[in-house]
């Protein structure tokens, strides 16, 4: 267990840390190209990793924050309730305010915030952009409170101790590289974790 989530993690460091010299990878917002930069450079995602909406299902609202729509791939919903049932008998509630998110609806975050004043490259720092997403996998969910000191919860500590039993993982952890802001709200579904580790999510 420790081992995969090692790799893991280190995966996600060196692919968000690796300085791409001369990275020619673009996006296009309101008809404007930008370089992805270092980044996110290598990271674009690969057409069959990304979910097809119409397969998608709904969490129940009561792991939803006041009550929000949000879908995610069949098994995360599934792994996802478990583990939030797991939790509440901890007394720790796990509440998502994020899950599927494509990347037309990604560069639309993007751009309202530029229209509000802020750079593309600034933004990239705390939001992936359009096609680089873990959100556009199905696979991701941001939990409530999805904002710096979530680190500092219960459950987030919860977390630690038990998500992986369920097959997710902090898939963008701190980054000591100066290109990405933490984001420890931010829980990514691995089955290869499952299916290693017998667990809750599997029975």
């Amino acid at each position: 267990m420790k081992l995969i989530l090692a790799v893991f993690v280190l995966c996600v460091a060196v692919a968000g840390s690796t300085v791409a010299e001369g990275c020619d990878e673009t996006v296009v917002i309101d008809s404007v190209e930008y370089n992805v930069g270092e980044r996110w450079c290598g990271q674009r995602l690969d057409s069959t990793a990304v979910a097809d909406p119409t397969t998608l299902v709904r969490i129940p609202e009561q792991f939803c924050f006041e009550q929000f729509r949000i879908y995610v791939r069949p098994v995360v919903r599934d792994a996802f309730v478990l583990m939030a049932e797991a939790a509440a008998a901890d007394s720790v509630d796990l509440i998502a305010d994020s899950g599927f998110r494509s990347a037309t609806f990604q560069a639309r975050i993007i751009s309202r915030r530029m229209e509000e004043g802020d750079t593309f490259e600034r933004l990239i720092r705390f939001v992936a952009p359009p096609g680089y997403s873990q959100h556009e996998t199905g696979r991701a969910l941001d939990l409530v409170p999805s904002e710096a000191r979530f680190v500092y919860t219960p459950v987030y500590e919860w977390l630690k101790e038990n998500a992986a039993e369920f097959g997710f993982v902090e898939s963008l952890p701190e980054d000591t590289s100066g290109f990405a802001a933490r984001e420890s709200w931010h829980w990514y579904y691995l089955p290869e974790i499952v299916e290693s580790n017998p667990s809750p999510a599997t029975d």
